[in-house]
């Protein structure tokens, strides 16, 4: 297996949250009474997302970093959403303007004779049931892909392990010396043999004659 933070792993990962993330998000601010941005914006939202958990998944992702990385993700996302999804200054309104969820959403003219916000849009503000929304998704993201992030490195030392197991099981090759015999020259010496240089010995001329 390859290694899980790096290569086609890691980049699976990396989306893995990326999209997780994204999606809570977006169910979350739906659901507490939102406007989410056109495609094309959470296009763009989840390509800036994927670059920043493709750095955070370089180690293995732990609830601490994960609670980290998806709560900031979420606030992030409700901040773009709410300002690409057409937000405006909370105005100040009265009791009955406030919906069950805690978004202020204007019902007709501000006080005081400021300006009237859009039809359709939504405050900066973050309210009660927003909030909530957010946390949980922060909650089950983190959960879930927590879980996941474990089992992908178990799973990597666990193929690892007998590869390792089959290197230290390889046999060692070792040079044997073998004894080398000197050789000593013979002490006799045959006589019948005439040296190659100078004269022949005086037994040798006996013997021919």
């Amino acid at each position: 297996m390859p290694d899980p933070s790096s290569g086609a792993v890691g980049l699976g990962r990396a989306l893995l949250w990326a999209v997780v993330v994204l999606a809570l998000a977006l169910t979350a601010h739906l659901e507490a009474g939102g406007h989410l941005p056109p495609a094309e914006a959470i296009a763009l939202l989840g390509a800036l997302l994927l670059a920043v958990t493709a750095v955070a998944v370089r180690r293995q992702v732990r609830w601490p970093g994960g609670l980290a990385l998806a709560g900031l993700g979420q606030y992030a996302l409700h901040r773009a959403f709410t300002y690409l999804g057409g937000a405006c200054a909370a105005p100040t309104l009265p009791d009955d303007g406030l919906t069950a969820w805690g978004h202020a959403h204007p019902a007709g003219a501000v006080l005081g004779g400021a300006g009237a916000c859009a039809a359709g849009a939504e405050p900066t503000a973050l309210g009660a049931g927003m909030l909530l929304w957010h946390v949980v998704a922060t909650v089950v993201s983190v959960a879930l892909l927590v879980g996941v992030e474990r089992g992908i490195w178990l799973l990597a030392s666990w193929l690892v392990r007998p590869l390792a197991a089959a290197l230290l099981r390889l046999p060692v090759v070792r040079r044997a010396l073998v004894p080398v015999v000197p050789v000593v020259p013979s002490g006799s010496v045959d006589l019948s043999v005439a040296p190659e240089r100078g004269p022949p010995p005086a037994l040798v001329m006996r013997l021919a004659a």
